[in-house]
């Protein structure tokens, strides 16, 4: 009888500390769950500042200003576009890493 009692007990304590600590993880978990919405609202805050920031300076003035800088645009023909391609390719090829892949 007095084994019975004694693996009884031990067994509610061992359900006992289960249940804490997963009630433990789930009170974690909801902590970091309020920190990345907090992280995530202070990211959109800054999003917005700085959006506002660049909407502010941008005027159409100055658009103006900076398009007859640079010039007479031109489309983009198939000509050119397959020129761009290419010296994109070549520059990626340039700067690409060498990787070794032997053993």
């Amino acid at each position: 009888m007095f084994g019975k009692l004694v693996f009884l007990i031990v067994g509610v304590g061992v359900v006992a500390g289960v249940l804490l600590v997963n009630r433990q993880l789930r009170i974690q978990a909801a902590h970091e769950l309020a920190d990345a919405q907090r992280r995530v609202a202070q990211h959109d805050r800054t999003l917005w500042r700085l959006r506002a920031e660049i909407a502010s300076r941008v005027t159409p003035q100055r658009v103006e200003a900076a398009a007859s800088r640079l010039g007479r645009l031109v489309a983009i023909t198939p000509e050119r576009f397959q020129e761009f391609v290419r010296r994109e390719a070549e520059d990626a090829a340039r700067n690409a890493l060498a990787v070794d892949h032997r053993p």
